[in-house]
C-alpha cells in the first residue's frame, strides 16, 4: 500500500510513541481548549526532538466554535505551537453525527459539505498527491474517437 493511516488512541505508551516516531508523516488533531494545546504542544516538541531530520508534524483543530465553550483562538494556538494548523474543522453536530450513527463517510451525507473540501486537501497534502486532472485532447479527439467507436 502507497499509505497506511494509523489512529493512534488517546494515550501515551510506548508503543504509541514507537509508532508516532516511526511515522513518515503525522497529524495531530486537537480541539481548541487549553488541554488539547498542553498535550498537542508536549506532542509536537517531543516529537520534533526524536525525529530531527523528519518533516514536523503537522496539526488541525477539530470542533472548532462549539457554543458556549471557551475557545483558544487559532492564532493563538498556532503562536503557541509555533505552526499553522493545515484546516480548521467547525463543529457541525448534525452533519457529523449522521455520518457517525449511519457508519458513513461526510462526503456520503453531504458531499457540499465544507468540510469535506477540507478533509481532501488535508488528504493530499498528507499523501504528496495533487488533484488528479484529466488530460486535455487536441482538437483532433473527437474525430479520433469516432474512428475508434466503427
Amino acid at each position: 500500500m502507497p499509505c497506511i493511516v494509523l489512529d493512534v488512541p488517546h494515550q501515551w505508551s510506548g508503543w504509541t510513541k514507537r509508532a508516532l516516531i516511526a511515522a513518515d508523516d503525522i497529524l495531530i488533531v486537537a480541539a481548541p481548549d487549553l488541554a488539547n494545546l498542553r498535550n498537542a504542544k508536549n506532542m509536537f516538541d517531543l516529537l520534533k526532538a526524536s525525529r530531527p531530520n523528519d518533516r514536523a508534524p503537522l496539526y488541525c483543530l477539530n470542533q472548532v466554535g462549539v457554543p458556549k465553550r471557551p475557545e483558544i483562538a487559532a492564532g493563538e494556538f498556532a503562536k503557541a505551537i509555533e505552526s499553522q494548523p493545515i484546516a480548521a474543522i467547525p463543529f457541525d453536530p448534525q452533519i457529523f453525527g449522521s455520518a457517525a450513527n449511519n457508519g458513513q463517510m461526510i462526503a456520503e451525507i453531504s458531499a457540499n459539505h465544507r468540510a469535506v473540501e477540507m478533509f481532501l486537501q488535508m488528504a493530499q497534502r498528507l499523501t504528496g498527491r495533487g488533484e488528479t486532472k484529466k488530460p486535455r485532447g487536441s482538437f483532433l479527439s473527437p474525430l479520433l474517437e469516432k474512428l475508434r467507436s466503427k
